[in-house]
């Protein structure tokens, strides 16, 4: 599991990937109502009861508003950076919350929690069918009886990876107050054989050309892949979504976001 180098910059990892509410900073609508859209969807199941595990929990974009509607929720994450900041926004917002450093492979929290998180695309950076094997049994070990594992992860979408060419292309804009607009393109190739997606960021703002290159490396996880993995984990798919806004799932759907329970 290869970490992103962006997770070791967090003030700008919140930058590009922002909470929605009072963000001004997002400007394409679409990408907002996003954001919002998942914001709104943990929210609504963290609040169907907790304490709530989150995975890959990040700087706490998730994790901070939860604590703050009451309920009791941990945040794991591998990235000690984040989880500094993490704690930071805590702290400002005047919640206690517990965060671990740990691998979603392989934690062990010694308890068991009623439901278990795993939100965006953070299943993407387990590059082997291994990989997502042991986190998915590590994260049964972790659920309670009756308990639901809910987790997000992009749908592959063929004819994008069949344009994933390695030319630099505009992702997406966001308006930073000491920078002004930066400019996020994405260039990317795809080995089909491995389902390794190379992707590298140029981030450019006025008067200051790529002055971030990140290159990192995802795993393209097809539902296949979701449905042999939780089955062999012991789970049992309850609902599958194919967006945030509980939309059914479809072939072409752009997410896969299921809800869970131990079969």
């Amino acid at each position: 599991m290869q970490e992103c180098l962006l997770y070791s910059e967090p003030e700008l990892y919140d930058l590009l990937f922002p909470n929605a509410k009072g963000n001004t900073s997002v400007q394409d609508p679409v990408r907002w109502e996003r954001l919002a859209a998942s914001e709104q969807f943990y929210l609504e199941e963290a609040a169907k009861g907790g304490p709530v595990l989150e995975l890959a929990c990040g700087t706490g974009r998730l994790t901070v508003p939860i604590a703050q509607r009451g309920t009791e929720i941990v945040g794991v994450d591998n990235s000690s950076s984040m989880l500094e900041t993490a704690r930071t926004k805590a702290e400002a917002a005047g919640v206690r919350v517990e965060f671990v450093q740990a691998d979603m492979r392989s934690f062990d929290l010694s308890r068991q929690f009623p439901i278990i998180f795993i939100a965006g695309n953070s299943l993407q950076h387990l590059l082997t069918a291994e990989d997502l094997q042991q986190c998915f049994d590590c994260v049964r070990r972790h659920l309670a009886w009756g308990g639901r594992l809910v987790f997000d992860v992009a749908n592959p979408d063929p004819r994008q990876l069949e344009r994933d060419t390695g030319q630099r292309a505009v992702g997406f804009r966001v308006n930073d107050a000491e920078r002004g607009e930066i400019t996020l393109e994405e260039a990317a190739t795809y080995d089909p054989a491995t389902g390794i997606r190379h992707v590298v960021w140029y981030l450019s703002a006025p008067g200051a050309p790529d002055f971030r290159v990140i290159d990192y490396i995802l795993r393209m996880t097809s539902p296949a892949d979701v449905m042999q993995a939780l089955e062999a984990a012991g789970f049992r798919v309850d609902t599958r979504y194919g967006e945030y806004t509980r939309i059914p799932f479809e072939p072409a759907s752009p997410r896969q976001v299921y809800i869970c329970s131990s079969s």
